[in-house]
């Protein structure tokens, strides 16, 4: 649709024909005399000239230089500019600024401007100039006159007109975490573990905080926190409304014992050392501060209150008038959340709310402030996630949403009309959509009307929103719609036309009933030759965390990986537990105190169920899951006998072995709750092994560290039993790469069909 101003493909949206137009005047057009190309590319030809569909297989996907994207290539990092009017989206090399209404587009910024002037500084080169002015994701003041460059490990700004650039900050030292102030004056950012600011105007450099060193930081989070509390964030600090002030976390980890990785490739040994509490040991203390960018000493939140060695202190936030700094504090296990105020000078906090439910909280959403001192808070109070509304001094105003269904994301308040717009799963458990409600929660409205899976991109102004959607047997879409649901235009419309050259097997959504009559659902692909008489072997990919859901109906990227093991007669199944099933807190709440020992009892619902249809060969199962899903695959291995084989990756296989804030959560200590830690181990029951298990670790691994590996390679040996064993002496909590993805596939194709032969008997349960 070359023509359609709807389309962001047009090329009338795209300005194409700016020079031959004029307001109010007619549309040239011209009559061919004679058909011409009006592309020189190789084009997709007719349907009845296309080769038939072939099956996908590992060298398509891993082997190749240009893997088939199933998923297609439908519009993505759109970021809305502060008008709401327009947005930026990033497209073969040019940054563009799009009216979101029309679709009319125009480069964002002069990139050979920005580069004349960078390169005006003596310390970057023109070559260094471009590279930064041809930055594609860009650190916009908040007003959105200049953009913040980082180089050598210094700070960088720029007006996005070219005409003046400054270098902010000239140190050995690394800045970290720069954050522009709300105005847009000043940039905040950790050096040397101490909090700074530097003026943009006159590039005035202040220190903020003293005495930092690594195992004491002033606004930078240690491992645990960034890990468990700050969603793998290191910043620590947060601007006042009024960017006169920062409230930041000091992050004291002397008390926390050192976990040491050893990288063994080198010969001298490359040693790194890391704060990491185990369950049951000390925390990092910390203390909440206040600092006024004009300089001056902290002041302190006190805490006297609380025990220092008991709580955590798990976000912070200023309201709209910035006359004092909400903060949240949890007891370490995490059973209750305070809301507690301070003013700028610090002292004695206000505790304006406690929250608490029947086992554990999750580290809060963001608090959001209304303009009269209130607030909206996400809370699992009655089971399921929803939104309450308190007055300033913590009084609840109105539940805001409620029922067997829960809130997802509070992504707009209107604060003029009253109203909130959220995600949530009202009417789909393995689905998002987006709604909207009065304040006192009545007239409750569902936006986005097409089945599937909503992902949305509010404007800043709440007028109209992004949404991106899709579902298990439609791909991915993208349109622009009012604030009513109403659509503007469609942005994307993702033709397959590459994954159209593979075949696809039928993914098929179900629902097992399991113990008490829990639902749970579940996915399944199957071969694009499917024969309903033939008795296939299954594997069953997992995570089965609390809250972590798998199946969605969504297209799911393309499902590249399962469609390649259907091609080779290996049917895909997902099915998430209850605790995974997002079917709301009290359902997450079943695997409190005893990790693994309720998931393992719905995963053999599943399987009684999945053994139950007659095209499943039930002696030929397999299981696999990486991180907390390879704690899962591990335990039903040693727990259940109904697996014929397994993976493991990068696994807790004892929870001794892990960090305090997620274990005690869910776990509480080893010291109040050992009867849980022993039943939850995987060590524990390493004699118990049942099928051909294979154990992937990285060697440097610092979030499950190789220790769980080996701890469980060890009473495996001890126990006569038979495994496979895979290392990745380089890999982190992440493996990749073609050695990783071949052991994989191979391990399957073996155990499931017998090296990988047509028709092999693989490896049965006996």
């Amino acid at each position: 649709m070359l023509l359609e101003p709807a389309s962001e493909d047009g090329l009338a949206a795209w300005g194409f024909f700016d020079g031959a137009l004029e307001p109010g005047k007619e549309f040239p057009a011209s009559r061919l005399a004679a058909p011409v190309p009006l592309i020189t590319c190789k084009a997709r030809p007719p349907a009845d000239m296309q080769e038939p569909p072939r099956p996908l297989t590992f060298k398509d996907l891993y082997e190749s230089d240009q893997p088939p994207r199933l998923g297609g290539t439908h519009a993505g990092g759109m970021r809305w500019l502060r008008d709401g009017e327009h947005y930026l989206h990033a497209r073969e090399g040019t940054l563009w600024k799009i009216e979101a209404a029309t679709g009319r587009a125009a480069p964002f910024l002069d990139k050979k401007a920005i580069a004349d002037a960078l390169a005006r500084l003596s310390w970057l080169s023109r070559r260094d100039a471009e590279n930064l002015a041809g930055q594609m994701h860009l650190r916009l003041d908040p007003l959105e006159r200049g953009a913040l460059f980082t180089f050598g490990g210094d700070l960088y700004y720029c007006e996005l007109a070219g005409a003046n650039a400054v270098r902010l900050t000239s140190s050995p030292a690394e800045e970290e975490f720069p954050e522009f102030s709300p105005d847009g004056s000043f940039v905040a950012f950790v050096g040397e573990n101490d909090l700074w600011v530097v003026d943009v105007a006159s590039q005035t450099v202040r220190r903020l905080t003293t005495g930092g060193h690594a195992k004491c930081r002033n606004g930078k989070a240690d491992w645990v926190y960034y890990e468990e509390v700050f969603n793998r964030s290191w910043k620590a600090f947060w601007w006042s409304s009024d960017s006169r002030r920062l409230a930041f976390l000091q992050v004291d980890s002397s008390p926390v014992a050192e976990f040491v990785i050893v990288n063994n490739l080198e010969s001298a040994q490359a040693v790194e050392r890391e704060a990491f509490p185990k369950p049951g040991t000390p925390n990092p203390r910390v203390r909440v501060g206040i600092v006024d960018v004009a300089g001056g000493a902290p002041r302190w939140a006190d805490l006297s209150a609380y025990d220092p060695d008991g709580i955590l202190v798990v976000g912070a936030a200023w309201p709209q008038n910035g006359d004092r700094l909400y903060f949240y504090v949890q007891d370490r296990l995490q059973t209750w959340l305070d809301i507690c105020a301070v003013p700028p000078a610090g002292g004695a906090p206000v505790r304006v709310l406690r929250d608490s439910t029947a086992a554990w909280i999750e580290p809060p959403q963001a608090v959001r402030f209304l303009a009269d001192g209130s607030f909206l808070l996400t809370s699992e109070r009655s089971g399921w996630q929803h939104i309450y509304h308190h007055g300033p001094d913590g009084a609840l105003r109105a539940t805001v949403t409620a029922g067997e269904w829960e809130v997802r994301d509070v992504v707009h308040v209107d604060e003029a009309e009253r109203r909130v717009y959220f995600t949530g799963t009202r009417d789909s458990h393995i689905a998002h959509n987006l709604y909207r409600t009065a304040l006192d929660g009545s007239a409750i409205e569902r936006l986005t009307t097409c089945e599937g899976h909503h992902a949305i991109g509010m404007s800043p102004t709440g007028n109209c929103f992004f949404d991106t959607w899709s579902a298990h047997a439609r791909p991915e879409k993208v349109a622009l719609r009012r604030a009513s649901g109403e659509l503007v235009r469609t942005i994307d419309t993702n033709p397959l036309h590459e994954a159209a050259r593979y075949r696809r097997g039928a993914v098929t959504l179900h629902t097992i009933k399991a113990a008490g009559g829990f639902p749970l659902e579940a996915m399944l692909i199957t071969p694009h030759d499917f024969a309903p008489g033939k008795k296939y072997p299954v594997w069953f990919s997992t995570y089965a965390g609390p809250h972590a859901q798998t199946v969605w109906d969504s297209w799911g990227g393309g499902r590249a990986w399962e469609h390649m093991l259907a091609e080779a007669g290996i049917i895909s199944f997902l099915c998430d537990v209850r605790s995974a099933s997002g079917k709301g807190a009290v359902s997450a709440w079943t695997a409190y105190r005893q990790l693994g020992v309720g998931e393992v009892k719905d995963i053999e619902a599943a399987l009684q169920w999945l053994c139950s249809r007659p095209f499943v060969d039930g002696a030929r199962i397999g299981i696999s899951g990486f991180s907390y899903g390879g704690f899962m695959a591990a335990y039903a291995m040693t727990h259940s006998t109904r697996f014929a084989a397994g993976i493991a990756g990068a696994a807790v296989t004892d929870w001794r072995d892990y960090d305090t804030i997620y274990t005690e959560r869910y776990m509480r200590t080893p010291q109040d709750n050992p009867e849980g830690y022993a039943a939850s181990s995987v060590v524990a029951a390493a004699a118990n092994l049942h099928g051909r298990l294979l154990i992937m670790h990285g060697g440097m691994d610092d979030n499950v560290h190789m220790q769980n590996a080996t701890r469980l390679v060890h009473e495996l040996q001890k126990a006569g039993k038979r495994f496979d064993l895979m290392i990745y002496p380089e890999a982190r909590h992440g493996i990749w790469g073609l050695h990783y993805h071949r052991t994989l596939y191979e391990f399957i194709r073996t155990t499931m069909r017998g090296d990988g032969a047509e028709g092999g008997a693989g490896w049965r349960i006996e």
